[in-house]
């Protein structure tokens, strides 16, 4: 009966303990411990039951217990914005990784970060941020704009919230244009057209 009791007291006093080392584990660490963690998540974001954007992602983490409360996309994420009132699709973005600080309204972009609007042009970088506040995107690092046969790099960029207006930092580049000789049946106008 003894035996039977210490080994009873034994196992108590051993649940005990352990549970006590791993709370304080969660407490000590539980700045670094998602508050929520979502797989396969795919968000329809409606403004007067029209479609604003669509949002993909293998993996969110929310992290609240620490100073800049925070959410991160260690594996990519996928948005498209549409037009509220034509319901056509506005921009795509795709990156490797993204991290969105909420008292900043700061969004970050990185790895493989590509962006296309309805006209047709693409931005090709590697880090890319959305100031939600000041409705800007920005990149202060190596940026690629393909606009049509017009292929533009440069050291960063800046834009409007709806990538309507960019604007690219030290730019180089040029355009590709067909330099053959069109002659019309009156032979009154000829087009040059050059490669630069």
């Amino acid at each position: 009966m003894q035996i039977a009791l210490l080994i009873t007291w034994s196992a108590i006093c051993i649940s005990s303990c352990s549970s006590k080392v791993e709370s304080n584990i969660i407490i000590e660490d539980s700045s670094k411990i998602p508050t929520i963690q979502s797989r396969n998540l795919t968000v329809f974001n409606y403004n007067n039951g029209k479609m604003k954007y669509k949002f993909q992602t293998p993996l969110l983490e929310r992290y609240d217990f620490t100073e800049n409360p925070y959410m991160e996309f260690k594996e990519g994420i996928h948005i498209e914005t549409f037009n509220d009132s034509t319901k056509i699709k506005e921009a795509d973005l795709v990156a490797d990784y993204v991290i969105y600080l909420e008292n900043k309204k700061l969004w970050e972009a990185k790895g493989n970060v590509i962006v296309q609007d309805q006209e047709g042009k693409t931005l090709y970088t590697e880090q890319l941020f959305w100031d939600e506040a000041a409705d800007s995107i920005y990149s202060n690092v190596d940026t690629k704009l393909v606009d049509g046969d017009e292929t533009t790099l440069g050291d960063g960029f800046w834009s409007d919230g709806k990538f309507s207006q960019v604007i690219i930092k030290n730019s180089r580049g040029g355009m590709l244009l067909d330099t053959t000789r069109r002659v019309s049946s009156d032979t009154t106008s000829v087009e040059n057209k050059t490669m630069q």
